[in-house]
């Protein structure tokens, strides 16, 4: 019937007035999240004049403190956008998940991640 169905980017069919689908709201989640996520790419977190936005994640030098760097150290984290080097996909590298690297896991603070969560896994295997 023409006006009461619709077919989304996935091939899914949905009738007017429904909710939308599970896969169609996380679809939406992620598009949003890589925007602002783009939006903060310029960002320079060392800038002691740079308000940190809000759904950043603030620093803890202390923990920085096994890099070697004369460089500065972020005073916060923001979420980035990663282009896996597999794949291709664009994937969101979280600022709680670069918190973890560098400070709890002690990675360096030089580096960035470059695969996504999928082909990670396939690495780990």
């Amino acid at each position: 019937m023409p006006g009461i169905c619709s077919i989304d980017t996935f091939g899914i069919s949905i009738l007017k007035g429904e909710m939308t689908s599970k896969t169609t709201k996380e679809r939406r989640r992620k598009e949003s999240r890589l925007l602002r996520a783009a939006q903060y790419s310029d960002l320079d977190t060392t800038d002691p004049d740079v308000e940190p936005p809000p759904g950043s994640v603030l620093a803890d030098h202390a923990a920085l403190s096994h890099n070697n760097t004369h460089s500065r150290f972020p005073r916060f984290y923001v979420d980035q956008v990663v282009i896996c080097r597999n794949c291709g996909t664009e994937e969101i590298w979280p600022a709680d998940r670069q918190k973890w690297w560098y400070e709890v896991a002690k990675g360096n603070i030089n580096t960035t991640a470059i695969l996504c969560r999928k082909c990670r896994g396939k690495d780990e295997t």
